[in-house]
């Protein structure tokens, strides 16, 4: 990504962009990690998440100014990732919840994770204006309507639940609330920190 530096800088939206080598001893570790994780999937997707000097434009660059909660959550992202949930359902979980917080990063970065697992334009327009979106397998469909739930009246009808109970389980119920509650808490910083798609 080549650009005027000053336009790069503005990146990090309310906070400045963190180079590497102004952090300290946690933030490096965690840096360090954090390119590990983020590395194959930007490639994979598309999307740009790290600067070529290192600095994170992404969530990261404020989850870095707080390295120890940064670990802590790294666990519970893991085992999120472990989850067993497809492709198609976390991105339509995703962007449901980045649609409704309008997280401008969220909806950029995950645009481009749901198209490389083809999710069509249409539909991914849908989910993010908070419709009804066409083109979706069962599962990912039983996961838009309990994210849209949760996300738009705090409730989950009976209808909602029991279809979630009967495509996912209890355990993948669990899941699916906890990557929602997951990319909640990303699009609270995003939101907060007013963090631009790039």
């Amino acid at each position: 990504m080549t650009s005027d530096r000053s336009d790069l800088d503005r990146l990090g939206g309310r906070l400045a962009l963190l180079s590497p080598d102004e952090l300290d001893d946690a933030q490096r570790s965690v840096h360090r990690q954090l390119e590990a994780l983020t590395g194959p999937e930007t490639r994979h997707d598309g999307f740009v998440a790290q600067l070529d000097d290192g600095r994170f434009i992404d969530p990261f660059n404020a989850m870095l100014r707080s390295p120890e909660l940064t670990i802590g959550l790294g666990g519970w992202i893991r085992e999120i990732a472990r989850s067993g949930l497809s492709d198609d359902v976390r991105q339509v979980v995703i962007l449901t919840v980045a649609g409704a917080w309008d997280a401008e990063y969220e909806i950029y970065a995950h645009r481009a994770a749901a198209r490389a697992i083809g999710m069509s334009d249409n539909t991914i327009d849908a989910i993010l204006a908070g419709a009804a979106p066409d083109g979706l397998g069962a599962e990912a469909t039983v996961a838009h309507d309990l994210a849209a739930a949760l996300l738009r009246t705090h409730d989950v009808p009976d209808v909602v639940y029991e279809a979630c109970l009967r495509v996912f389980g209890e355990s993948g119920t669990i899941a699916i609330l906890s990557l929602i509650a997951q990319y909640q808490m990303v699009s609270s910083l995003l939101v907060c920190f007013r963090v631009p798609a790039p």
